[in-house]
């Protein structure tokens, strides 16, 4: 544990004493929190925001993930209560990073629950354009490709459902951001079908990913409100 923390740790502690029914154990624990808190520089803001933490796992993309995997990342972070960002990569070959942001274990459970699933979906995508879409041309076989994904996530959402335990502390979350990621712009997914008219082969495709999705498995072998996606 950091100076820090450890210095957070006591805050926290005599802030719980605080509330005690002893007026004279709470007035000297109130006021120790207090000086605590100006000599290391903490703001009510500091404490409220050390309830969360984030999590973070790779992405597909460095800097404009397919509207597929936003699906995935959307749906997880909303299934355990977590504040979900998007983080470019920092150079030219690294992949970007989906921020999970929640309190207690729902971070590095939908760390986990992101990756599982983000593996299984392209690995079913895959075997979609070998087995239908080989002979297509780069373009279109990626498009069609990302309607394939798109309907295996749909689909996968009631598995995420049933996996999570949903224990949502908005206004620890809330604290977080405003202190460790203020600046955020929102994310524009990249859609290759967007205004597009599908053709039934296509919807094929959609199709095949919706059954295979029915697949997608997740283990308990681990130990809040949905809000828009936004880019870091």
């Amino acid at each position: 544990m950091s100076d820090n923390a450890k210095i957070l740790d006591k805050i926290k502690k005599c802030l719980a004493l605080s509330a005690s029914s002893n007026e004279h154990e709470a007035e000297a624990a109130l006021r120790q929190a207090r000086k605590l808190m100006e000599a290391h520089g903490i703001t009510d803001l500091d404490i409220q925001a050390a309830e969360a933490e984030e999590c973070r796992a790779k992405a597909g993309a460095k800097s404009n993930p397919a509207n597929w995997e936003t699906m995935l990342a959307a749906k997880v972070g909303e299934a355990f209560g977590c504040r979900v960002i998007f983080s470019n990569g920092y150079f030219w070959d690294e992949k970007g990073e989906w921020c999970f942001i929640g309190c207690g274990a729902a971070p590095e459970v939908a760390h986990y629950a992101f990756t599982v699933l983000h593996r299984q979906a392209k690995r079913s995508r895959e075997e979609h354009i070998k087995a239908k879409l080989k002979r297509c041309k780069v373009a279109t076989k990626t498009r069609r490709a990302d309607l394939f994904s798109e309907g295996w996530v749909r689909s996968v959402v009631g598995t995420i459902a049933a996996f999570s335990g949903n224990d949502q502390r908005a206004a620890a979350i809330d604290a977080y951001m405003a202190k460790h990621h203020p600046n955020l712009s929102n994310l524009k997914p990249r859609n290759r079908n967007d205004g597009r008219k599908l053709r039934d082969h296509e919807y094929d495709d959609y199709d095949a990913g919706s059954r295979s999705g029915r697949n997608a498995q997740l283990n308990h072998g681990i130990g809040g409100t949905a809000s828009p996606l936004a880019l870091e």
